[in-house]
């Protein structure tokens, strides 16, 4: 009898070992859960376009299903390999060499000709909003579908040839990386409308497993790529968040509804700041002060509205929004477009020369003018504001910048509008070209598209900078904008989740939110 129970207690001790050996193991392979990120956009996967976009959510959500060829690091900004593992410049060509090994989550391999059919299908579609791609690769050659030739593209083995202009050998590769250049594998677009038709074989770290039109969407994991790993969340939901409900993420955060709020929330960044310290179970992430509040003119109010109005109508807003946002966590007054200390920034000297040059005795504004807010979130906050100042204003919400919507006739088009764009501290074409497109320095667009060609053609960077900064001034001295807040963005995790996201920027790449 005692053997037998020696035997049984050896036979209880080694199966016990086992199980010890085995749940190390699975501990170790243990992969992170998932993520519900509150997201301020009710789409279905089929109303996003890389071609085609304009608002950050828009951005956010390709980003994460989709790869360029080339990416900023979310370190120190710099490009880094994508789908292109490396690449390297010959004379005036650039060559992108295409990983051998990336498929998307069924297997299917991505190559080198479904780099060159992105690239074509953008060529062919118009609305791209981040660089002007086409005349710095096919010159004045018109693609009108992807069969048309373009001189500047071309495959030579698992290498992607792009040849461009002494302009192109400068700005060429951060425009790559602007997710309006993602692959998007050939299979997965019709070949008659390139409409894109299937949502699973994408080149992004992850794809769309459930889709509905609510937009409450669920992302997973593609373990084939790149940037894949363990710690990052496996599976992603996407809570539609309404807009227009500034708190709405936040109780939505504190009812354990969502995970992750990202940093084109409807939330102000000063009440996720504000959150942040009375929870301990969230994790707070801030950028830099790279997010330029502005009241821009449109077309119908740089025609209607005189230099000396449009600036009085600026000075008395700005004074409003100081007076609503002062001591508020992040905001501070701006007197210029681009970031102080920014590449493309003023000195206070010549900020002091501009304000000076507007007359004080100039008559009163016009009251019954119309006004949009560019999906700012808090929209009573801002509408308040505005309101003290004008009450006679005629004020909505608009999804989109007025420079990228279509009106009946110029009296339906608004006079202006407040919107909150990245302006970002670095010389970044694709913001530079954003910028231009959006109407935020005035112009024609002929104008612009002369403008950024001399731009793109000047090779002496510091001079190029100082052209950056004439084109600022202008657009400040002529009162086509006028700055009135500078604040981050913020994000927030809850715990154990970690942001490593980076503070350059306002990409929420969603892989970089990871466990230990």
């Amino acid at each position: 009898m005692a053997r037998k129970l020696i035997l049984l207690s050896i036979s209880i001790a080694f199966l016990l070992t086992v199980g010890v050996v085995v749940m190390s193991g699975i501990r170790a392979e243990k992969k992170s859960g998932v993520l519900r990120v509150a997201f301020p956009y009710a789409k279905p996967a089929s109303a996003y376009e890389p071609a085609q976009i304009h608002l950050a959510p828009e951005y956010i959500f390709l980003e994460n299903i989709y790869s360029p060829l080339v990416e900023m690091s979310a370190r120190d900004g710099q490009v880094e390999g994508g789908v292109a593992k490396n690449y390297y410049w010959k004379d005036n060509e650039l060559h992108l060499v295409i990983r051998d090994d990336f498929k998307t989550v069924t297997g299917l391999l991505i190559t080198v000709k479904d780099a060159e059919f992105s690239l074509k299908r953008l060529l062919a579609m118009p609305g791209n909003t981040h660089g002007n791609f086409k005349e710095l690769i096919c010159g004045s050659q018109e693609l009108k579908s992807i069969e048309d030739r373009c001189d500047g593209i071309r495959v030579e083995r698992d290498e992607l040839i792009l040849k461009t202009t002494n302009a192109g050998k400068t700005f060429l590769l951060p425009m790559l990386a602007a997710i309006d250049f993602a692959v998007i594998p050939l299979a997965s677009v019709d070949p008659v409308t390139l409409k894109i038709i299937d949502f699973k074989n994408t080149s992004g770290p992850y794809y769309v497993a459930k889709d509905n039109e609510s937009g409450k969407i669920e992302l997973r994991a593609n373990p084939n790529h790149f940037r894949y790993s363990l710690k990052m969340p496996q599976i992603i939901e996407l809570v539609p968040t309404d807009p227009k409900k500034p708190h709405g993420s936040l109780e939505d955060f504190q009812a354990n509804r969502v995970d992750f709020i990202t940093t084109v929330d409807a939330a102000r960044a000063d009440d996720v700041i504000a959150f942040s310290r009375h929870h301990a179970d969230a994790t707070l992430h801030t950028t830099m002060n790279i997010r330029s509040f502005i009241l821009m003119f449109s077309e119908r109010g740089l025609k209607e509205l005189s230099r000396e109005d449009r600036f009085a109508i600026g000075r008395k807003i700005q004074a409003s929004f100081v007076q609503s946002f002062a001591g508020r966590d992040g905001y501070e007054k701006s007197k210029q477009f681009f970031p102080m200390f920014s590449e493309g920034s003023l000195e206070p000297d010549v900020i002091r020369k501009i304000e000076s040059s507007f007359s004080s005795n100039a008559a009163a504004p016009p009251q019954n003018l119309k006004m949009t807010m560019v999906r700012l979130g808090d929209f009573a906050k801002f509408i308040a504001a505005v309101k003290t100042v004008f009450p006679e204003f005629e004020i909505t919400d608009a999804p989109k910048n007025p420079n990228f919507l279509k009106y009946d006739s110029m009296d339906a088009m608004p006079h202006m509008a407040i919107t909150g764009p990245d302006a970002g501290f670095r010389e970044d074409i694709g913001l530079i070209t954003y910028s231009l497109n959006a109407g935020y320095f005035g112009m024609t667009v002929a104008e612009r598209k002369t403008w950024l060609e001399r731009y793109m053609n000047e090779q002496d960077r510091p001079r190029r900078l100082e052209m950056l900064k004439a084109l600022h001034e202008k657009a400040l001295g002529e009162a086509v904008i006028i700055p009135l807040l500078v604040a981050p963005y913020a994000a927030l995790a809850r715990k154990p989740w970690k942001i490593g996201l980076s503070q350059l920027f306002a990409n929420n790449q969603l892989w970089l939110i990871q466990t230990d």
